[in-house]
């Protein structure tokens, strides 16, 4: 059987193929004006040759585009726009796009965190319940044990020899290898934190917490850490380290009672020549002094610069104590050479973290490599704003995140307004121009923590009613210009902050009930 030919199919295939051609030639015509336009632009300008990326990223969809939320939505004039000067560093992370910032929501829930905004004191925000005891081991620690290796590889090359038989008489600048450690703990406490930061930074395995902490409780008077520093493994000091590295840590405490444990165990340990430095001072953002209670438990966490101040200052509040500023500290215990590091910076001043960091200044935060305070909404902190701290820290080459355990959601370009709920938190920030190893391995733990499903646990379970409540509140809009603004709306903190004066009305009418009904019992 014949199959029939369609005539008018057979006529229409050359005018495709005509129309083919001339599309493609067309689209050539377009690029070769683009690319020469460039040319002219570039040369006019003084520039370099124009490159074939240049070319590429005119014709070809970018796969690796990180929409800004301003993508999705031009007219957005109160939303984090962290496109500034900062982006000319190449070290700085891409902003987060929308769909991160969803990711981030779905692991840091946001609706755990409207009670906070009401009863912060309660602690059922989702960054609260993440990060309230920070484990760095997994960038901070593995960062140094890295630098450990290194500077044991520089030592056995000085010496010629590895072995712990070495005659540890030998003349101490062979091992000048590498730049002295420093580290600055202010708010140090009970002194854990900053020992551990030591041994960090020196690779001195004879810095022991465990001994430090027989010192400190020997009276049986101490305390007890809420997130039992004294009991968490220690960095660990490869056992071939012949002579510890050079360094010291500053532990500024201002609370007479903790300071008298710190200088007594200090000197009992032998922990001063090793460079264990206590002093006993407040650190704020002027200097002078303030009142702090002779009285008060050693290595009590809630004692701070706020406990005197005001109208509340009572016979109790009757030690004075220097307050000094990291920006004069720095420049009279280490003099003004910017090159040097000021390797680790830790801040826990109880509500006067932001005040620090105003009172060491930029001169002093560029040479830090890395940096931890805590947020949350007392002391200077009711007035202050995380976004406003996280922007200058940015201004001055700081990722900042949210520190977890092992975990950590970048703040720095990823902004969203929930954050601004004041709720006890913690900060890790990183100095991606002084170390962009530490940087990378920083950003990464945050990158494979979106690839998760679900990398937050965000535990605190909420009833049906605050669920309701929390759903009509700005905090849950996902709108990007909402999403993504600085600030809690001024009416939204009011009505937070009527509901809030209530709460700690029932909350002392309860302590003082119970406390009546013990007295009662007792007589």
């Amino acid at each position: 059987m014949r199959i029939k030919t369609n005539n008018k199919q057979k006529r229409k295939c050359p005018k495709i193929l005509f129309t083919i051609l001339i599309s493609f030639i067309l689209s050539m015509v377009v690029v070769t004006i683009l690319v020469l336009l460039l040319l002219l632009n570039n040369n006019s300008a003084g520039g370099n040759a124009i490159n074939a990326s240049m070319i590429a990223s005119l014709l070809l969809p970018d796969d690796n585009h990180h929409l800004t939320p301003m993508d999705d939505n031009n007219n957005n004039n109160n939303n984090n726009n962290n496109n500034n000067n900062n982006n000319n560093n190449k070290n700085r992370p891409p902003d987060c796009t929308l769909n991160q910032l969803k990711k981030v929501r779905r692991q840091l829930r946001p609706d755990t965190c409207f009670e906070a905004i009401e009863a912060p004191f309660y602690q059922t925000c989702s960054f609260t319940q993440e990060t309230k005891c920070p484990d760095v081991t997994n960038y901070l620690d593995e960062y140094y044990q890295e630098l450990q290796q290194e500077y044991l590889e520089k030592t056995i090359a000085t010496t010629g020899n590895g072995d712990k038989d070495i005659d540890t008489d030998i003349d101490t600048a062979t091992y000048d290898i590498m730049e002295a450690f420093v580290g600055l703990s202010v708010g140090c406490n009970k002194g854990f934190d900053a020992l551990n930061t030591l041994r960090r930074g020196t690779f001195d395995a004879s810095l022991s917490k465990h001994d430090w902490g027989m010192e400190m409780t020997k009276d049986g008077i101490l305390h007890q850490s809420v997130c039992a520093q004294n009991v968490t493994l220690s960095f660990q000091v490869l056992p071939n380290i012949v002579q510890p590295r050079k360094g010291t840590v500053h532990c500024f405490e201002p609370v007479p009672a903790t300071v008298k444990k710190l200088q007594t165990a200090n000197r009992n340990l032998g922990y001063e020549a090793k460079g264990y430095k206590v002093i006993h001072a407040a650190v704020s953002n002027v200097t002078g002094v303030d009142y702090f209670q002779s009285k008060s438990r050693p290595g009590h966490e809630n004692g701070g610069l706020g406990n005197c101040r005001n109208d509340v200052r009572n016979v109790e509040c009757d030690v004075q104590v220097q307050v000094l500023t990291l920006a004069d500290y720095v420049k009279e215990h280490f003099g003004g050479n910017d090159s040097s590091s000021i390797h680790i910076l830790q801040i826990d001043v109880e509500g006067y973290d932001a005040d620090v960091l105003l009172g060491a200044g930029k001169d002093v935060l560029e040479r830090v490599e890395y940096l931890e305070f805590e947020y949350n909404w007392m002391g200077s902190w009711k007035n202050q704003h995380l976004y406003d701290v996280i922007e200058m820290l940015d201004d001055v080459d700081f990722t900042c995140y949210w520190a977890g355990n092992q975990k950590l959601w970048r703040l720095t370009g990823c902004w969203q307004l929930y954050f601004d709920v004041h709720a006890w938190s913690n900060v890790a920030c990183v100095n991606r121009k002084r170390v962009p190893r530490l940087a990378m391995k920083m950003e990464n733990i945050f990158q494979q923590l979106l690839l998760m499903e679900d990398g937050g646990t965000s535990a605190t379970t909420i009833t049906k009613g605050k669920m309701m409540r929390a759903s009509r509140h700005e905090i849950m809009s996902l709108d990007p210009t909402m999403m993504t603004s600085k600030y809690l709306s001024p009416e939204a903190i009011s009505r937070a902050m009527v509901k809030r004066n209530k709460k700690i009305r029932i909350k002392a009418a309860a302590v003082a009930a119970a406390a009546a009904v013990a007295k009662k019992k007792k007589e």
